[in-house]
């Protein structure tokens, strides 16, 4: 287990380099098969190295998914702050989140394992793990049910189910990263127009 001391600029350039190596070989290869021995050998280093950043796998697998979420906000957070209504949030969530799997596929796929295969040593899924208090807020403002439910509330939305609503949303576009991860030439962006427009209409009143 690694102290408390203060890290310097080489151990942090390392243990970011480890987290970046370990998205993409959970994207590749599957979490159950991303053992800290792959991610080791395949940053190139021992695997002891890898321990001393991160203690256990379930350290890592926390900065792993610390790292997940920072870049998601990052590309998400600012254009569905910037929009005033619930209909242009439900727009701003589909059309950065497609976005993201544009350019961070690999690490929407690291994602999409961890939240299926993921258990700790004590047995714990990746919902139940701790979450920084700033990511967790701000995850909270762009989920889906959120933007739903103010939509709902305010009269903009017809009357529907936020959670059925938002299930249908994420499942769409988990079908375009599936879809792009089988075929590199798929137009996730495109798709993801297409998907602005469906939810429109299946969100607005009538």
């Amino acid at each position: 287990m690694r102290s408390n001391r203060t890290e310097t600029f080489t151990e942090i350039a390392r243990r970011a380099q480890i987290v970046d190596c370990a998205i993409h070989t959970i994207a590749e290869l599957g979490y159950n098969q991303a053992s800290v021995r792959k991610i080791a050998d395949r940053v190139g280093v021992a695997m002891s190295v890898v321990l001393y950043h991160f203690g256990n796998k379930d350290e890592l697998v926390a900065a792993i998914v610390a790292e997940l979420y920072r870049s998601l906000i990052e590309v998400m957070e600012p254009v569905v702050d910037a929009e005033a209504t619930a209909a242009g949030k439900l727009a701003a969530h589909i059309r950065a989140h497609c976005g993201y799997i544009a350019t961070h596929r690999a690490h929407q796929l690291a994602l999409l394992e961890i939240g299926s295969n993921y258990r700790s040593n004590a047995g714990l899924r990746l919902e139940q793990l701790g979450v920084d208090p700033a990511q967790l807020a701000a995850m909270s403002r762009l989920e889906l049910e959120t933007i739903l439910t103010l939509g709902v509330e305010s009269g903009e939305f017809r009357a529907l189910s936020p959670v059925s609503m938002a299930t249908a949303v994420r499942g769409a576009i988990g079908g375009g990263l599936m879809k792009v991860s089988t075929d590199p030439g798929f137009d996730v962006i495109a798709y993801g127009e297409d998907l602005v427009v469906a939810f429109e209409l299946a969100t607005r009143q009538a």
